[in-house]
């Protein structure tokens, strides 16, 4: 499930299930063997986040095997840049990228920025990824009084930006095995914590509900801002 924020014209955020790019809207999608189920979420701060979200992922599910995934990717972000260059308004324009990669029985984690991906373990919920912030840098460097007043969403790396070194922490791995995992945008995670999320997704409910509950629940919090939540089951 994926919605515009309350304010917004536009959803800066969208999903990739496979090769279909979704955005503003709900859906129930087969996982494909040899595909994507990633969520990208364009930097609200700058002009063009709808158009770097969509076109990465639009770019992302045209991968054939000619070319390795990661090389792809920087590809793809040579591309954003190229192209955000031959427009003043958009130059700076730029989107996170998180989510998986199948491809014949291995599943990848790619991630870049402060999207999030969850794996269930048991009946708990692991965040899989860290998020490319100054908030978090300036906890790891023991800034402490600094990361308080922070903007917590502010983030320092990213596909576009204007720049290539941007994508330097361009993490794209091979994942331990799950049988069911989560990706959020940080409209969600913002606003529910990991035990709401977690007792949610062992709830009763079908998968549609749950994603309607969260979305909810972030809206109920005081969310504003686009929302994307993705419940990815592989088991039978």
């Amino acid at each position: 499930m994926t919605r515009k924020g309350k304010h917004h014209l536009v959803s800066e955020d969208a999903v990739l299930v496979d090769r279909e790019v979704l955005s503003d809207t709900a859906a129930v999608c087969a996982v494909p063997d040899n595909g994507f189920v990633c969520v990208a979420d364009g930097v609200g701060g700058n002009s063009g986040g709808a158009v770097a979200s969509k076109f990465v992922l639009s770019e992302l599910a045209k991968l054939d095997n000619s070319i390795t995934l990661k090389s792809y990717l920087q590809k793809i972000n040579d591309v954003l840049i190229r192209n955000s260059k031959q427009d003043e308004i958009n130059s700076k324009m730029a989107t996170t990228l998180t989510g998986f990669c199948f491809e014949n029985g291995i599943v990848r984690l790619i991630h870049i920025g402060n999207s999030r991906a969850y794996i269930k373990q048991g009946r708990y919920i692991k965040q899989l990824t860290q998020d490319h912030t100054t908030y978090n840098w300036l906890l790891s460097t023991n800034q402490y009084d600094e990361a308080a007043s922070c903007n917590r969403n502010e983030i320092t790396n990213c596909f576009g930006g204007g720049s290539q070194f941007l994508l330097s922490k361009l993490y794209v791995e091979e994942c331990q095995p799950f049988t069911l995992a989560a990706l959020t945008s940080d409209g969600i995670h913002e606003y529910v914590n990991l035990d709401t999320i977690e007792d949610i997704i062992n709830g009763e409910e079908n998968l549609e509900e749950k994603c309607g509950m969260i979305v909810q629940k972030a809206i109920d919090n005081g969310s504003e801002d686009d929302v994307s939540v993705v419940i990815i089951c592989l088991e039978s």
